[in-house]
């Protein structure tokens, strides 16, 4: 299980380069996704041979709680498999995954859309798509403009969490994105993969940052609190971030 990553990115960038995981991420108050008022989607921009650190030392926290695998919403609320965690536990836990991010990202990227809204004020249009479409395109543009700004001219592969619904939709955006020329430059594109979160420990750092922005939305939409939960600001308050509330 430790080296899914490493051979992943030997394949697709065997001369080095970046790495981009993207998550997509509805939730409701029971966990699903039917219906959420809120869609976010975030990752992050990872350099190959931290990306491949990140993952070793992901696994060695896990191993140290004795978890299978990370999931944001589940250590907040104490759910499976954090259920055998004390809250105390769970903090030390998520500050020691936070502190394993910060040293190794290049660049973060995290935006929320509420759909109901989006759909009300959107008209229908190919070019925009969807709430998940018009975010997962933002977060591509997002990636294309750190890259210019950056001066990067090399690789990037691109990671997503299969299994979601959005899957589907998600790849036909990524093969018309990169069936262009010029835009398959413009993103630095090597390879785009659809990943299991509990084999790509990756995407389980960019399941934090989703979990993070999303609570954040929810927390201004019911006007409960303006600002952000303490691990939310330890997270991203000096780091280098485009993350956008629309």
């Amino acid at each position: 299980m430790s080296g899914i990553l490493a051979r992943l990115l030997d394949i697709t960038l065997p001369c080095g380069g970046y790495a981009v995981q993207l998550v997509e991420a509805y939730f409701d108050e029971s966990g699903g996704d039917s219906g959420s008022p809120i869609l976010c989607v975030a990752g992050y921009i990872i350099e190959k041979n931290a990306c491949v650190k990140l993952d070793e030392e992901w696994a060695a926290v896990l191993q140290y709680f004795k978890l299978p695998f990370f999931r944001m919403s589940a250590c907040a609320h104490g759910t499976k498999p954090f259920d055998m965690l004390a809250i105390a536990e769970r903090i030390e836990a998520e500050k020691q995954f936070i502190a394993i991010i910060k040293k190794s990202i290049s660049y973060g990227i995290a935006l929320t859309v509420e759909p109901k809204r989006f759909e009300e004020i959107m008209p229908p249009s190919l070019e925009i798509g969807s709430p998940y479409t018009f975010c997962a395109h933002a977060c591509l543009a997002a990636v294309k403009a750190w890259a210019s700004e950056t001066k990067y001219d090399g690789k990037v592969s691109y990671f997503f969490e299969s299994g979601h619904r959005s899957q589907s939709e998600a790849n036909a955006l990524m093969d018309r994105i990169f069936r262009m020329p010029k835009l398959r430059a413009d993103h630095r594109y090597a390879s785009h993969t659809f990943a299991d979160m509990k084999d790509v420990r990756a995407l389980q750092a960019a399941d934090l940052i989703a979990w993070q922005w999303y609570t954040d939305h929810k927390r201004r939409m019911e006007q409960k609190k303006l600002e952000p939960r303490k691990d939310c600001f330890e997270l991203m308050h000096d780091g280098p971030y485009h993350a956008l509330h629309y």
